[in-house]
């Protein structure tokens, strides 16, 4: 017998060797092997990543450009500050403005007093317009100002700050119109240093990438964490379990934590794809196992039907006789389907008889021995142990009432039967068979 491995690839050659068109060339191979060469995780975390990056990069740039343009605005009130103050202190001079050397000494001290300012230079109103009377640049005293600086000068009405391209690269450039009364006199102009706001930014950019940085790793971090457990480890061992289950091995581990209270609805799709997987594993393995009696299975619900068990009963009794072992019945009755439409009825039994599949042991037979009655033979196990195993799935009984929306019970009984007890097996076999009866307690 060929193993699973080879059967597959025997299955991909002659799919592939039979459907024409099949795709070939570097692009078909390269999706194909990022497709199905890519694990779920890499295929989650690597989106999850890159959505991480924009979103936080996009964050960085509007917290930057924010920080950025509020830091450009603080240093251009700065620069009209220290030009008004500058103003005013000229104003308040007796020196007249023209080619006063007090004014050069003003001038001095003003810009020692101000490590940010790189120049001062005051223009006085002449005969001739506007003319530069003082400067620390002395190769701009005297200077006449040209018909567009002089329009600039005249349309002054206050203090005004610009980003100007100086000697020394760029510069705020704060203009404030020096007055005499209520007559205008000059203009003095303050040229101040970009390098400390340029130094701060800097340091700003390099703690906010920095905090970028370690938000995107953190962020990534816990999403590839709760990914991970949320979904690829679930899925990697339902993967592996589907291998198991090829090869016929129907216990595969696929454990579930924390366990479920009884009741609490599923809506996790991976719990309940996982539920649906055991309950799919437990079939086939019973029916891989029963074929030969696949006559003997109740058409709806996929159990041994009533024929059948009239027929195992009394051999199972004969055989706890003849081994000195007790034997146990568990009897589940389903209440509540008078009145429902054939649909409802049959989706309750088929809900019942799964659950109950899957709350009894792989040694125990289950039996729809009536319409409405299910009937579990428990081999080698005494009354009081199929009482506590009666007693579990009535624990259990809300997964199969809380999937209905109207009321439905089930009534879960137990009896057993001594190894030497004389148990009139006709009888009971009567009243577990029989379509119309009470509870056979």
């Amino acid at each position: 017998m060929t193993s699973v491995d080879e059967q597959k690839a025997e299955c991909e050659t002659a799919l592939g060797e039979s459907v024409p068109g099949a795709p070939s060339g570097s692009w078909a191979r390269w999706r194909s092997r990022l497709r199905y060469g890519t694990p779920l995780r890499a295929k989650l975390i690597l989106p999850v990543l890159a959505i991480a990056c924009v979103a936080i990069g996009s964050l960085f740039a509007f917290a930057y450009l924010t920080l950025h343009q509020s830091i450009a605005l603080i240093y251009e009130a700065r620069a009209r500050s220290v030009a008004t103050v500058i103003s005013k202190s000229i104003q308040e001079k007796d020196y007249i403005l023209y080619y006063s050397s007090e004014l050069d000494a003003d001038i001095s001290r003003l810009v020692e007093q101000y490590e940010s300012i790189l120049g001062i230079t005051v223009v006085g109103i002449t005969a001739r317009g506007y003319v530069t009377v003082a400067s620390t640049d002395p190769t701009k005293v005297g200077a006449v100002a040209g018909s567009a600086e002089s329009a600039r000068y005249d349309s002054l009405r206050g203090v005004e700050v610009d980003r100007v391209r100086g000697s020394a690269g760029d510069v705020l450039r704060a203009m404030h119109p020096i007055g005499s009364g209520a007559q205008r006199v000059g203009v003095v102009m303050v040229d101040m240093s970009l390098d400390e706001q340029a130094s701060y930014e800097h340091r700003l950019a390099w703690q906010f990438g920095a905090a970028a940085v370690v938000g995107v790793v953190l962020l990534c971090g816990l999403l590839a964490l709760v990914l991970t457990v949320v979904v690829t480890r679930p899925v990697r061992r339902l993967a592996k379990a589907t291998e198991a289950v090829a090869d016929r091995n129907y216990e595969p581990d696929l454990a579930v934590s924390p366990v479920r209270t009884p009741g609490t609805p599923v809506r996790d799709e991976l719990c309940q794809l996982v539920s649906g997987f055991h309950l799919m594993t437990t079939m086939i393995n019973a029916h891989e196992q029963e074929l030969r009696k696949l006559v003997l299975l109740d058409e709806l619900t996929g159990l041994y039907n009533a024929d059948h068990f009239r027929g195992q009963f009394p051999i199972e009794l004969g055989k706890g006789k003849r081994y000195g072992h007790p034997t146990s019945v568990i009897v589940v009755e389903v209440r509540g389907l008078e009145g429902r439409g054939t649909a409802d009825q049959d989706r309750v039994r088929v809900r019942a008889s799964s659950f109950l599949l899957g709350r009894l042991r792989r040694v125990d037979v289950l039996f729809r021995a009536a319409r409405d009655r299910f009937v579990a033979i428990l081999p080698e196990t005494p009354d009081s142990g199929a009482a506590i195993a009666a007693e579990r799935i009535r624990t259990y009984v809300s997964d199969v009432t809380a999937s209905f929306d109207f009321p439905v019970t089930l009534d879960v009984t137990s009896m057993g039967w001594a190894a030497d007890a004389d148990a009139g097996i006709d009888d009971v076999v009567r009243r577990l068979t029989a379509e119309e009866g009470s509870n056979p307690g």
